[in-house]
């Protein structure tokens, strides 16, 4: 009796539990197509966490797991997009890769012409895919719960929410960029040291004539992106997907939720928008990996400690001007200490002892390592969120993009110091190496931050797993949009109350100075009757 009694039981909770799953997994259309391996894995851990929870992932990225045991997971393959072999690439092969020709960029030049440029090309591709165009046919049956799009240049993407009629959830492994902050009515600071698209990095108690070269450029800026870069991406999108198709500015505000990578101890206090959810930590590993024994017998025998040295995977040593490979080679080679080198070892003189350089490196387990002494990079922001929960004293040497902007956040929290392309040398690498090894501040105060960095009120990534089943469950959250994203440029900021008040003072100065000038007159002539 009571055996049968639990059985039937066990089989009626199953039963629930299957039904629970069926209802509550949801498909997700995740689309990442910046080719860049770094931000990338940034959000590769978040499409797993989805999947392990029971829901459907549709990735389309640059960089495939090709993981054929996962079920339910499906990825649209764009790695051929770091080949830069399509014929419209040919016009931007100068400013293709990180070169001399693209360092003498501004940030915001290296935007319009660069990375635009490029996206331009990408997003179309992605339209153009054989897959893609199964997905989004007219006459195709596939549904999606949501679309999460990796932001930036790619608001074409975000079309393809409009399409299948599912809520859209940006995210970004940078920061929130100054064009959605306009589009969603959020409060553009040219001239805030939180701002990192800037031409020139800003910094507190700037000049007057500084803040106004800022204002003028982030604005013009702004005016490029809704009045050429937009207008093109709303036209690729209405290509591909019909001209009904609403404005790719109007799909963009109507964004559920946005996901930034930023860890609050490396953010300014600033105005944010109610839908931007902050995270951090995706791509780091609670276990690193085993390192190659080469690798491993090489930072075992640094009794003097190591160092490890990479610019990531979007930059090239040998590109670098001034002669900037050749002051590391010199400053490397003349320290007591090992350097762990990512950089393609054919392309040293000759071999030295105390260097170990390799193609290919294992990041965290080389940052994991109880040897290494310092980390030098290029600013990126994966890998400062790795150094930073490993502890490791940084010297920066931003090379492109918001590089310069992590660096000077290094140097403002004391965990490490910058060197400058502009001026750079073997005495001047030798120098910052020492003054960060031998001062024990910059240690102590990466370790500091480490502890902030590890100690949350909260598991970031099921924090974002959470935000978005919310999103889903509530078929998108409009109540978290600005306001303000619908109102023109002009009222957001009160310019024509500003303007009216203006005119208004303006016209009552000059009936004052008239009517004084009258006075005046007036007690002139009396003045002059007088003395006749």
């Amino acid at each position: 009796m009571w055996t049968k009694t639990c059985i039937a039981f066990i089989i009626a909770f199953l039963c629930v539990i299957v039904q629970y799953n069926v209802i509550c997994a949801k498909r997700i259309l995740a689309i990442s197509n910046f080719p860049s391996y770094s931000h990338q894995i940034s959000y590769r851990a978040l499409w797993l966490e989805l999947h392990r929870r029971g829901h459907e992932i549709v990735s389309v990225t640059t960089d495939p797991i090709n993981n054929s045991s996962l079920t339910n997971y499906t990825e649209i393959d764009l790695k051929y997009f770091y080949n830069h072999n399509f014929p419209e690439y040919k016009t931007l092969l100068p400013y293709a890769s990180v070169t001399t020709a693209s360092l003498k960029l501004q940030l915001l030049e290296v935007e319009r012409r660069m990375v635009w440029a490029a996206l331009h090309i990408l997003n179309r591709e992605v339209f153009k895919k054989p897959e893609m165009k199964k997905l989004y046919a007219p006459g195709s049956n596939e549904h999606f719960d949501a679309v999460i799009v990796a932001q930036g240049p790619t608001v074409s993407m975000n079309a393809f929410a409009y399409r299948f009629n599912a809520p859209l959830i940006g995210i970004s492994s940078t920061d929130v960029f100054n064009h959605l902050r306009y589009t969603f009515g959020s409060l553009l600071l040219p001239s805030h040291i939180s701002n990192w698209q800037t031409n020139t990095p800003v910094e507190k108690n700037m000049s007057f004539w500084r803040r106004l070269v800022n204002f003028y450029e982030v604005w013009r800026q702004m005016y490029f992106w809704a009045n050429e870069h937009t207008v093109i991406e709303d036209a690729i999108a209405k290509e591909y997907l019909g001209q009904d198709l609403p404005h790719i500015d109007d799909i963009t505000r109507n964004m559920s939720i946005y996901l930034v990578n930023k860890h609050p101890t490396f953010l300014h206090g600033k105005p944010e928008q109610p839908n931007v959810i902050f995270y951090h930590g995706f791509h780091i590993a609670k276990a690193p990996d085993t390192l190659p024994e080469n690798v491993k017998q090489f930072l075992d025998d640094a009794k003097e400690g190591f160092i490890y040295v990479s610019l990531g995977t979007n930059v090239r040593w040998e590109d670098l001007p001034n002669n900037a490979l050749e002051a590391f080679v010199e400053a490397f080679s003349a320290l007591p200490y090992k350097f762990i080198w990512k950089f393609n070892p054919d392309l040293l003189p000759k071999k030295f002892k105390n260097i170990l350089a390799l193609n290919w490196l294992p990041q965290q387990s080389i940052l994991a390592h109880p040897n290494i002494k310092l980390f030098i990079y290029q600013g990126g922001q994966q890998s400062t969120e790795e150094a930073i929960y490993y502890g490791i004293p940084l010297i920066g040497f931003p090379i492109i993009w918001d590089q310069i902007y992590q660096v000077q956040n290094i140097v403002r929290l004391g965990v490490g110091i910058q060197l400058h392309i502009d001026n750079l040398s073997n005495k001047s690498i030798m120098a910052s190496i020492h003054e960060v090894i031998s001062n024990k501040r910059y240690k102590n105060q990466m370790e500091h931050l480490s502890k902030l960095f590890k100690d949350s009120p909260y598991d970031s990534l099921q924090n974002a797993v959470q935000w978005i089943e919310y999103v889903i469950r509530l078929n998108g959250t409009p109540f978290l949009r600005n306001s303000l994203g619908d109102e023109p440029w002009y009222q957001r900021y009160d310019w024509d109350i500003i303007g009216f008040l203006a005119i208004v003072l303006f016209i009552a100065s000059l009936i004052s100075i008239w009517a004084l000038l009258q006075i005046f007159r007036f007690h002139l002539r009396l003045l002059s009757n007088s003395l006749w």
